[in-house]
């Protein structure tokens, strides 16, 4: 619900919103009440002030989910690996569980644990801008983004590690609050054929968070839930209160020049400095260029009917990066290990990282080349780009030796390279007054590659997942955390010739590639299986008009990337047979009977150990998704006082189209553009949604 209003010197804009949806997964669901308020006003002939405000109350409901595994998993790991022959409560109507899983039931999960959560949200900017002549104005911009959140978290009895610990329960209070200061010089000015706009100012931005975890566990019943914490046993108090924040301060400056609006350069500079960074590398200067050639409006060109639009355009800059996380540059301590004194229980605190005060800022070099055009009366229009980023003095985890007691350091090494090109075009295909379509076509390709790490030959990356130690190689020539495994050949057969190897190997069991041709495999037959970077990716838009209707079909695909299928793992590695597995390669595992190379028999599948990242566990993640389909209404002014506005139909992930194994390999929550880990996939809403909106 909007509303709008105002006179010639104030204009204000007040939204109302509210959402009730229910989570995919039971027992989920999210709710959001917000509020927005925009006003414009100018108070004097020089000295006009905006505000924008937006208010937010958000309630959660929430169900176990994520990267663990075990006992400690989420509902859907449970789902997917609980064991299929056990019914979902037994005879006396508790909630069944295997003798031979460490797994809990899946919907005991869901009743047994109670997660929600209450926030809220107010962003504010206040602007004033300030003309002391007609070509010099100077502006302020106050922002602040201020978040509470608190969250209760209580796993009852009904679970495993409920009834193991006597109720768990946990509180969590936390803010995330920023807050933003800007002045602006602000200069304009146009003569004859010469157009000149530059800006001068500082930036200020502070971040900061607090937050507060206790927790509790062995409670007398399940009927407080994490009401009162206190009812738990003292001995299993936690109580955490981490702090943290940084600062962030900019001088800026641009210069932008235009010559008979067909020739223009922009000049841009940066200072920026960090609290992240230690004293002798706060600081980081940015510069970038660009220049642009608007060929259409030269005098050759007029008589070109083909072309309306034609434009040269290339840049340079230079940016930097401090997203490593707050301290890193100096030493932190948290809680170690529990020691006795004097017979006496005491806490202690230990170093938690090693300390590099020589960290510095990430810096990326980009180059962009670009043609812009429209074409046949501007019914086609487009752009394509090629760029070039080169970043230097990546921040990375560089490995150190265990006696440090730690694994690593971060640590300026290194460069890395992107290039690719972007192309986009819309075309319209059919233009009448009754009846038109248009169609919108983007591709993005990319090409990643490692150029070089300093003294050190390679990084192992990704480690920690789903019981591996390695899932990825840093390694200078390839694609950054480039999956790294063992090639797998087929299926040793019966009348295979078992001499070329020197592995206890059975038919049926997989054949992994030998690289090195000694007989064994093991770590030095791994090799390179794929990378998260996809060739290219694409979207397909088509917008149909009759009349008032509007219909609109939005597809998108990516094509050449890899992800590491984690619950695949889970098959061809289990823990114990218990568990339930894909069906597929069950059903058509290798047998005398059925000789296949495609899948292994799995008797015994640990005794090569767990290879667990190789050609059959890194899957090709390409698909085709069609995103969207809207049906719409557009309600013309046919009385006076009846509104506009627009009534609708929507459709989103209607359907994927996939090689992949699992749930959906557009979604990669490892969160980790660089290396895609599927594992507990939350699946993707198929949403269907109907809206009226009214211009008041």
């Amino acid at each position: 619900l909007s509303f709008t209003g105002g006179n010639d010197s104030s204009k204000y804009f007040l939204s109302l919103n509210y959402v009730d949806q229910e989570g995919v997964v039971k027992r989920s669901d999210y709710d959001r009440y917000s509020l927005r308020f925009n006003l414009d006003s100018q108070v004097t002939d020089r000295f006009k002030i905006g505000l924008n405000a937006t208010a937010s109350y958000t309630t959660n409901t929430f169900v176990p989910n994520g990267f663990s595994t075990n006992e400690n998993a989420g509902a859907l790991y449970s789902a997917i690996n609980f064991d299929p022959t056990l019914p979902v409560q037994d005879e006396n109507g508790d909630f069944a569980i295997s003798p031979l899983l460490s797994i809990d039931n899946p919907v005991a999960l869901l009743y047994g644990t109670n997660s929600s959560s209450r926030s809220s949200r107010i962003l504010t900017t206040l602007t004033g801008e300030y003309s002391f002549t007609d070509d010099l104005s100077a502006k302020l911009n106050l922002g602040g983004d201020v978040l509470n959140e608190k969250r209760k978290n209580y796993i009852s009895r009904l679970t495993k590690n409920g009834r193991n610990m006597g109720g768990i329960g946990a509180m969590y209070q936390g803010e995330r609050s920023s807050y933003l200061a800007e002045l602006t010089l602000n200069y304009s000015k146009i003569w004859g054929d010469h157009n000149l706009q530059a800006l001068a100012g500082t930036t200020f931005q502070r971040f900061f968070s607090n937050r507060q975890n206790n927790r509790a566990s062995n409670f007398p019943s399940d009927a407080t839930q994490a009401d009162d914490l206190s009812l738990g046993s003292q001995d299993t108090y936690v109580i955490n209160n981490p702090s943290s924040g940084n600062r962030l301060a900019s001088l800026i400056g641009r210069v932008n020049y235009i010559y008979k609006n067909k020739y223009s350069a922009t000049v841009t500079a940066r200072r920026d400095g960090s609290s992240r960074f230690g004293a002798n590398n706060k600081y980081g200067t940015f510069p970038s260029a660009a220049v642009a050639w608007k060929i259409s409006e030269e005098d050759f060109m007029k008589n070109v009917e083909t072309v309306n639009f034609l434009k040269l355009r290339t840049s340079w800059g230079l940016t930097g990066n401090q997203e490593i996380g707050d301290f890193a540059y100096q030493t932190t301590y948290s809680g170690g290990a529990p020691a006795v004194w004097d017979d006496q229980l005491i806490t202690t605190t230990a170093p938690s990282r090693l300390p590099n005060p020589d960290l510095k800022w990430e810096q990326t070099e980009q180059l962009d080349i670009g043609l812009d055009f429209g074409l046949f009366k501007n019914r086609i229009s487009g752009g394509i780009d090629y760029y070039r980023k080169t970043t230097t003095d990546m921040l990375l985890n560089l490995p150190v030796p265990e006696s440090t007691g730690f694994g690593s350091i971060l640590t300026n090494i290194g460069e890395i390279k992107n290039s690719g090109i972007d192309f986009f075009v819309t075309s319209k295909n059919i233009v009448n007054d009754d009846f038109q379509w248009s169609t919108s076509i983007t591709l993005t390709t990319l090409k990643n590659e490692v150029v070089d790490l300093g003294p050190i030959p390679e990084i192992n990356s990704g480690s920690g997942f789903l019981h591996v130690d390695q899932i990825g190689i840093i390694r200078p020539g390839e694609p950054l955390n480039s999956f790294y495994g063992w090639e797998v050949a087929g299926v040793w057969q019966q009348d295979d010739d078992f001499s070329t190897t020197n592995e206890n190997v059975q038919p049926g069991n997989l054949k992994y590639v030998d690289q090195n041709g000694d007989g064994y495999i093991n770590g030095d037959d791994r090799v390179i299986l794929g990378n998260s970077f996809p060739d290219f990716q694409w979207s397909f838009a088509n917008t149909f008009t009759y009349k008032n209707f509007e219909l609109y079909v939005y597809m998108e695909g990516v094509e050449g990337a890899e992800m590491l299928n984690g619950n695949l793992i889970d098959s061809y590695f289990p823990i114990n047979f218990g568990r339930n597995k894909f069906a597929e390669p069950y059903l058509n595992r290798w047998t005398p009977d059925n000789p296949t190379n495609e899948y292994p028999s799995f008797v015994n599948p640990l005794s090569q150990g767990r290879k667990t990242v190789n050609s059959r566990t890194v899957q090709d993640a390409s698909y085709m998704k069609l995103r969207n389909i809207k049906l719409a209404y557009n309600i013309p002014q046919s009385v006076s006082w009846f509104p506009t506005g627009q009534v609708y139909v929507s459709a989103d992930n209607l359907f994927i189209l996939t090689d992949y194994d699992g749930i959906d390999p557009s979604i990669n929550p490892n969160n980790n553009a660089s290396l895609r880990v599927d594992f507990n996939t939350y699946p993707t809403a198929r949403t269907y949604t109907v809206g009226l909106r009214l211009d008041l």
